[in-house]
C-alpha cells in the first residue's frame, strides 16, 4: 500500500513538472473553415498563436479518388505551399463533386503540426447568389441582362404580358454575357422572372420577378412635334431671305471691291491718230493712209508710191 501511494505521488510530480516546463511547447491547433460562394472555395484558418521567428503553412487535400484508388494519398494544393497567409484558394483543386478531407500543416521554426478540418467539404455545398437582372428599353425591344460571377451558368427566363402569366414564354440563355432581347408592343407592361442553374453541381437559385412598361407615344404628340418642326423650318427660311436682301449689298461690297477705270478710258478727246491700212493681195497695190476724226469717217486719202 505504501508503495502504491509513493508511485501515485511520483506520477503526480512528474505530470506537474511536465506541465510547468513543457506547456509552452505544446502545439496549438488551428480553427479551419471553408467559405464557398458561387463555386469559389476559400479555405481560412486562424493565425498561429505560439511565438515563432518564422511561420508558414502548407495545405493538402484528399478526395474519394485519392482515398480509395491511391491508398489514401494526400495531394498538395498547388498555390498553397509554405505560404505566410492564413487562407488558400482551393477552387481549381476541388474540381469534382466528391467529399474532400483537408488539412493544414503549420511550420513554426523547426516544429510542425497538422490540423485537419473537422468536416469533409463537397463543392455542392457552395452558396449560390442569385444573379442581378437588369431591364432596359431600346426602341420596340426589351433588353434583359444578368450580371453574375457564376461559371457555366444557364438561365431559364420566363416572359409574359402583365396579367397573362399563364401564357409565359420560356427562353434559355446559355452563353456569356447572358443578354437577351425580346420584341413587344407599345403600351404593354412586360414581366420577367428567371432561374439560374449550375449544371456541374445541379444546383439553382431563383431571381426575383421584374416588370417594365413600354410607353405608347400618342398620335397627338407626333402631330405637334411635326408642326413645330415645320414652323421652325419656315421661320428659318424667312430669316435667311430677309438677311440676304438687307445685308446682300454690304456683303457684296465687302467681298467684291470696285476698281476705278484707268485715265485712258476716261479721256473724251477725239482720236486723230492715223491708221495705216495694208491690204495683202496677190495683185500689185499701193498702200493707202487714212486719217480719221470724230466728225467723219476719213478726211482725206493720200497715195504713196
Amino acid at each position: 500500500m505504501l508503495q502504491l501511494t509513493h508511485l501515485i505521488k511520483s506520477l503526480y510530480l512528474l505530470l506537474l513538472h511536465f506541465k510547468i516546463n513543457y506547456s509552452s511547447e505544446l502545439p496549438a491547433h488551428l480553427n479551419i473553415s471553408m467559405q464557398s460562394v458561387n463555386m469559389k472555395h476559400i479555405l481560412i484558418w486562424s493565425p498561429w498563436q505560439v511565438s515563432c521567428s518564422t511561420v508558414n503553412y502548407t495545405v493538402q487535400f484528399q478526395g474519394e479518388y485519392e482515398l480509395h484508388k491511391l491508398n489514401g494519398t494526400w495531394v498538395d494544393a498547388y498555390d498553397c505551399q509554405e505560404i505566410s497567409e492564413n487562407q488558400c484558394d482551393l477552387t481549381s483543386d476541388l474540381a469534382s463533386n466528391s467529399d474532400y478531407c483537408i488539412r493544414v500543416m503549420t511550420k513554426c521554426d523547426n516544429k510542425t503540426i497538422w490540423t485537419r478540418q473537422p468536416l469533409t467539404f463537397n463543392r455542392r455545398n457552395t452558396v449560390l447568389l442569385a444573379p442581378e437582372m437588369t431591364l432596359g428599353i431600346e426602341g420596340d425591344l426589351v433588353q434583359v441582362g444578368f450580371s453574375t460571377t457564376l461559371p457555366d451558368m444557364t438561365v431559364y427566363m420566363e416572359s409574359w404580358s402583365e396579367g397573362d402569366d399563364q401564357n409565359a414564354l420560356i427562353h434559355v440563355i446559355r452563353n456569356y454575357p447572358y443578354h437577351f432581347s425580346i420584341g413587344t408592343h407599345r403600351g404593354k407592361k412586360m414581366c420577367f422572372r428567371a432561374e439560374a442553374l449550375v449544371e456541374t453541381i445541379n444546383k439553382s437559385c431563383s431571381i426575383h420577378p421584374q416588370c417594365i412598361s413600354m410607353r405608347k407615344t400618342a398620335d397627338f404628340g407626333i402631330a405637334v412635334t411635326v408642326s413645330i418642326a415645320v414652323v421652325v423650318v419656315v421661320a428659318l427660311a424667312i430669316f435667311l431671305g430677309c438677311s440676304a436682301s438687307c445685308f446682300g449689298p454690304y456683303i457684296k461690297q465687302t467681298i467684291c471691291h470696285r476698281e476705278l477705270l484707268p485715265n485712258v478710258l476716261l479721256d473724251d478727246r477725239p482720236i486723230s491718230t492715223p491708221i495705216l491700212y495694208i491690204d495683202v493681195s496677190l495683185e500689185h497695190t499701193d498702200p493707202i493712209l487714212l486719217f480719221c476724226s470724230a466728225d467723219s469717217h476719213y478726211t482725206g486719202v493720200e497715195e504713196t508710191g
